[in-house]
C-alpha cells in the first residue's frame, strides 16, 4: 500500500549547512504547531540536539559524542526505508552527503524534495539534480547556500529559488526565503488535517492516553518545550501504576518519567515511524550484546552513581530485533544515569528494567541541560526532576 503522508527529502552536498537548515526547519514547524517528525536518513550522527549544544560544549567533545565514524551499511539502508513505507505523520527526510547505488532506494519512499546546493560545487550540483530527476521527486525548492553574502529570493512559483546565507552551527535560519520556505512545506503538511490526523492515534490508544502538547501547555500556556522542573507536577497530576499510551513529541527523560510512573503496569508510546508500541523486554546479563550496539558501565566521579553508556553504532536498531537485548549489571543500591543517543522506546525499555530490578534511582543524561535529569527515585535524596551534572565523555569512554 502507497504511503499518502508527505515525506520531503531534504538534500545536498556535505559542507553546505544542510543539518542547520533541517534543524531551522522542524523547530519552526513544531512552534507552528505543525505535527511532524523528522528523520536522518544519514548516519552522520547528528540530531537536533547537536544544534542546541553547538555553542555550549567544545567542538571536540561534541565530534566524540557524535560518533561521526558511522558509515551507510544494509541494515541502516533498509530500517530507514521500513521507517518511511510505515509513517504515520509527515516526514521531514535529512538525506545528505553522496549517496550511492542502493542508499538511492530512500528516494523512492519520499514524496518531495527541497535540494540545499553549493555554488562553487559543479560536480555535486550535476550530481543532486540528477538524483532528483531519475527518483521523480517534485521540487519545493532549490537553493544556493552561501556562508556570507546577501541573501536573495529569486523565485516562489512553481518552485522556491534563491540564495540562503549564514547557515552557521549553533545559527537558525531566517529571512523571506526561509519564510517562504516553512509555509510551502506547511501547506504541505496541512493537506491532512493535523487534529484529524492526532486524533484518530489517540483514538487508537492501547491504554488512557497522554496527550504532552496540551498537558504542557495546560503547565505554562507559552511554553514551547518541557523543564525537569515540571516533573513533579506531572507525576502528581498522572495516576500511579496505571497503564499510560503517551502521544506527543517530548525529551527522552519526559518519557522515562513516564515508563517509570507506571511501574508493572503496560506503558505504550506513540513512535511516528511505526506506530503504538510497547518497549521492548530487556534483560539484565553479563553476555555481550550484538554487533552494532555497545554499552559499557562506569562510576559517577562525583556521586554515588554508575554511567551506562549505549551506542548504536553502524547498524540501524531495528525495534522489532530489540526483544531480550542484554544490558549488564549494576549496583543497585546506588544510582545509574543512562547515557547515550537512543531512541525513546530504548531508553524507557531500559528505565523499567533498571526500576524492577531495584536500583536506587535512574535519571537520564542530556547534553543541552550538562547533566541528567532523575526519572525515578527510592531515596530521599534524589528527587524527580532533579539535575544531576555529568562530566562530558573522555576520549577513552567506549
Amino acid at each position: 500500500m502507497v504511503n499518502l503522508l508527505p515525506a520531503v527529502l531534504v538534500g545536498g552536498p556535505p559542507h553546505a549547512g544542510k543539518s542547520v537548515l533541517f534543524y531551522s526547519l522542524t523547530k519552526t514547524l513544531h512552534e507552528r504547531g505543525i505535527d511532524h517528525h523528522a528523520i536522518r536518513a544519514c548516519p552522520d550522527g547528528e540530531g537536533n540536539w547537536f544544534q542546541e549544544i553547538y555553542e555550549t560544549i567544545g567542538i571536540n567533545e561534541i565530534r566524540h559524542i557524535c560518533f561521526t565514524d558511522k558509515q551507510w551499511t544494509d541494515t541502516f539502508v533498509n530500517g530507514i526505508c521500513s521507517d518511511l513505507e510505515r509513517r504515520h505523520l509527515p516526514f521531514l527526510v535529512d538525506m545528505g552527503g553522496r549517496p550511492q547505488d542502493e542508499q538511492r532506494r530512500i528516494f523512492l519512499n519520499c514524496t518531495h524534495s527541497i535540494l540545499l546546493l553549493k555554488p562553487e560545487d559543479a560536480e555535486s550540483i550535476d550530481l543532486w539534480r540528477r538524483l532528483i530527476a531519475e527518483s521523480g521527486l517534485p521540487q519545493l525548492a532549490v537553493l544556493r547556500s552561501e556562508l556570507d553574502g546577501t541573501p536573495e529570493l529569486d523565485s516562489e512559483s512553481p518552485i522556491i529559488q534563491g540564495t540562503i546565507t549564514g547557515l552557521h552551527r549553533g545559527s537558525l535560519a531566517s529571512g523571506r526565503l526561509f519564510n517562504a520556505l516553512v509555509e510551502r512545506i506547511a501547506a504541505l503538511f496541512s493537506t491532512y488535517r493535523p487534529e484529524e490526523l492526532e486524533q484518530a492515534k489517540l483514538t487508537m490508544a492501547p491504554a488512557q492516553p497522554v496527550n504532552l502538547d496540551p498537558l504542557l501547555h495546560g503547565f505554562d500556556p507559552s511554553a514551547h518545550e518541557w523543564k525537569p522542573e515540571m516533573l513533579p507536577r506531572l507525576a502528581y497530576e498522572l495516576p500511579v501504576g496505571e497503564s499510560l499510551a503517551v502521544y506527543g513529541k517530548g525529551p527522552g527523560w519526559l518519557y522515562g518519567t513516564l515508563a517509570a510512573q507506571v511501574g508493572q503496569q503496560p506503558f505504550y508510546q506513540f513512535d511516528p515511524r511505526i506506530g503504538w508500541l510497547s518497549p521492548p523486554t530487556l534483560q539484565i546479563s553479563a553476555q555481550s550484546p550484538p554487533a552494532g550496539i555497545t554499552h559499557k558501565l562506569r562510576k559517577h566521579e562525583h556521586s554515588d552513581a554508575s554511567i551506562l553508556t549505549v551506542r548504536i553504532a553502524n547498524e540501524y536498531l531495528d525495534y522489532l530485533q530489540a526483544n531480550n537485548l542484554p544490558f549488564p549489571p549494576v549496583p543497585l543500591e546506588n544510582g545509574l544515569i543512562i547515557d547515550g543517543k537512543i531512541p525513546h522506546w530504548l531508553l524507557a525499555a531500559l528505565v523499567c528494567l533498571y526500576q524492577n530490578a531495584g536500583t536506587a534511582w535512574i535519571a537520564c543524561h542530556q547534553p543541552q541541560l550538562h547533566g541528567a535529569v532523575v526519572v525515578m527515585s527510592r531515596i530521599p535524596t534524589r528527587a524527580v526532576g532533579d539535575l544531576v551534572s555529568i562530566p562530558v565523555p573522555r576520549n577513552d569512554a567506549l
